[in-house]
């Protein structure tokens, strides 16, 4: 995965979606739908 200075990877976005689940600051839901944006962000930036 290639990532500038202004990118950040997307296990990082997901460990801290995480952190705001266990905090209480996000809904199971709200984490389940970000995640899958992320990772369908991934994928729709390395098909191109």
């Amino acid at each position: 995965m290639k990532t500038n200075s202004k990118e950040m990877p997307i296990e990082i976005g997901i460990k801290r979606l995480s952190l705001l689940k266990e905090k209480g600051l996000i809904t199971e839901e709200i984490f389940y739908d970000a995640e899958e944006l992320l990772l369908k962000s991934e994928i729709d930036i390395c098909n191109k």
